[in-house]
Parts: C-alpha cells; structure tokens; sequence
C-alpha cells in the first residue's frame, strides 16, 4: 500500500480517536428564533417528511401579537423559515406538543380559554393542512384548567392526547377520531410529582400498541387506556420524558434532588437497571430524552448556576449512560430535542423567544 494512504489513514484514525477523548459536542449549524419580541416558548420539534422541522409553543404575552397564542412553525432543512401560524381561539391558546398526520398535515395539543381573561385553560387539539392552515379545532373538555401536552397520531384514524387535570382525577388520557371527536376518555390517580406550568406529560406508543406515559410515575396502559401499571422511584421528582427502548425496556429523564439532570435506565418490567445523573449545579433539569440510532441517549433539559443563570443544556451519552459530551446553546430553557435523518440534532426551547436550533451530526457511541 502507498506509504501515503497509510499516513492519511492512520491520522484520520487518530483524529477521530482524539474527537472521541476529548468529549467535544457537534457544532451549530443554525439557529433560528421566531416571536422574540413576546418571549415565546418552543415546547415540540420534529422533522417532517419533506426533511424540514415543524415546531409549537406559544407567543407569551409580553408585547407580543398576538397574545396568548399557540404558535406553530414550519422550517425548511437548511433552517430557512417557510410559514409561521398562531391560533388564539377566544381567550388565548398554548401549544405542547405536534406531530405530523398522514397526509403531510400536522396535529398540535395544547390549551384554550373560552373567554378573555379565562381562569380556566381546557384541552384541546388543532388540526392544520400541510401549510398550517387550521381545519378544525376541538375543546376536550370543559372547566378542568387542564393542558393537553402530548399527542400521538394513531394511523389514519385517531389521535391520542395526555391531559393533566387540576381537580381529582390527575393525569387524563383521551382518544379521538381524526376530526377530533371524543372515542374514550380514562383517569388515572397519578400527580405530576411537581406542578409548574412548564412540566409537560410525555406520551409514546408501545411496541405492544399501548403507551407509556411520564409523571413522578412511570405508567404504562394497553392500547385502549386499560390496565394501568405504575411504577415509582423514590430517589426521583419526577419523570419529564419518558421512551421506549430499542430493547423493550425504558429510558427517562428529569431532575434528581433539583440539582442534576438524571437519565434512567429500566427493563421491560420498568425495574430500574441503572441511573446516571450530569451536571450537577445549583438547579438541573431534564426535559426531553431520545434514544440515538447507535443506542445512546441525547437528553435536552435546563442548568443553572448563579453567575450565569439558566441554560439551555444538552446532554449526549453512551448505551450505559456514561456521557460523551454535554453543551450549553444559550439562556433559558430547553424543551425538545430529536435526532435527525443526516445523525444530527434539533433543539427547541425559549431563548429571547421560540428558537429552533440545528446540530451538525455526531455518530460517536
């Protein structure tokens, strides 16, 4: 072989040795920022299937136009901003959580008030066209000053949302068809295990056609809401996101003793095999967690110190929970993140108002 291709390979091999030691995360591609002036908040991001990224929140009221409004927020791959949509309703609107429908449309949970003003925010869904034009929007129920944070789009025929109620029942799921009306609603006596505004339930389909749903508990329910089986760990406050893993058990993520972003690893019973916590400061907290296509995880979640603050934080580890690396975006909070298609990473949060920020791809294991 040419003496050449040898060294060439040999310090390519070196080079990406030194990446991997070094721990250092992937750069930034871009980052694009949408209703700064209200301090909007990005709650869910995702990729859709054109290969750009479809974000919700919702535009504050601080200055902003319109207040109160869900706001929904459609990119292209490169980050170029292609259409931005707000929702108000009668007395305000919150987006939580999107997913894309079928036909290239999008579903987005949140709450509404019914009038201007209203003490009470009751669950409700939207439904857009592929350009964020609404087609429907429905009140899930009445009166609960409850949020709907998470939304599953089940094939061609229904959705499937996560509601907390504020009185006695707790953590509500419901199902409805595709134009929103209401197939089964089930109760669950499980609370939060916290209680700010800005917790949202985390809902994922099963491998079995049920679901797994995150609150100080992790609970899991078959495919039509029945048989719920709970499981709590007392070492944690909560449970903000919580997945199913490639091997059928489950991950989490949250924050542990208020100051560390944990990451729970558990098997298909949900009896914990291991749990790893990072960086430690005065208030940490885990938010979002994925598992990454070679099997480790990316958390997204929120650090703080006193000096500098609140930090959007990111948090990369192996299949045993042993971090890669972890990087801080910006300030304030960080909500969602997900893998992309080219092994990259989008991020969603509040920083000077909804940003939605892209990593350049990272296959380290």
């Amino acid at each position: 072989m040419n003496r050449t291709v040898v060294w060439l390979a040999a310090a390519l091999l070196l080079a990406v040795a030194q990446a991997h030691a070094t721990g250092n995360p992937p750069a930034v591609q871009w980052t694009k920022t949408f209703a700064g002036w209200g301090g909007a908040k990005g709650y869910c991001v995702q990729q859709t299937s054109d290969g750009g990224y479809i974000a919700v929140g919702y535009t504050g009221s601080a200055d902003s136009t319109p207040e109160n409004a869900a706001l929904l927020v459609k990119l292209s791959a490169s980050g170029d901003s292609q259409w931005v949509k707000t929702f108000k309703g009668v007395g305000g609107m919150k987006g939580s959580s999107v997913a894309q429908t079928s036909d290239g449309g999008y579903v987005l949970a949140g709450s509404a008030a019914l009038y201007a003003g209203a003490g009470h925010w009751d669950p409700c869904l939207v439904r857009t066209d592929s350009s964020g034009n609404e087609l429907w929007w429905s009140r899930l129920a009445n009166h609960v000053s409850a949020n709907a944070s998470s939304v599953v789009s089940v094939g061609d025929t229904a959705f499937t949302v996560v509601a907390d109620d504020a009185g006695d029942s707790g953590v509500v799921l419901r199902r409805t068809g595709i134009n929103g009306n209401l197939r089964w609603r089930h109760a669950y006596n499980v609370r939060y295990g916290f209680g700010q505004n800005d917790e949202k339930l985390s809902l994922h389909r099963t491998s079995d056609g049920g679901y797994i749903i995150g609150t100080k508990t992790l609970l899991k329910v078959d495919s039509l809401g029945g048989q719920p089986q709970l499981k709590t760990f007392n070492s944690l406050e909560n449970a903000n996101s919580v997945i199913q893993t490639s091997d059928g058990g489950y991950a989490a993520t949250g924050e542990a003793d208020s100051s560390s972003i944990y990451l729970l690893k558990t098997n298909a019973n949900r009896d914990m095999v291991w749990m790893r916590t990072y960086l430690p400061s005065e208030w940490s907290r885990g938010q979002w967690v994925e598992q990454t296509t070679n099997g480790g995880y990316i958390i997204c979640g929120t650090t703080r110190t006193g000096d500098e603050g609140d930090k959007v934080t990111l948090v990369r580890t192996s299949s045993n929970g042993t971090q890669i690396w972890a990087d801080t975006l910006s300030a304030d909070y960080g909500y969602c993140v997900r893998q992309t298609t080219d092994g990259g990473f989008v991020v969603t949060g509040t920083s000077g108002g909804l940003f939605v920020t892209k990593l350049a791809p990272d296959r380290r294991r």
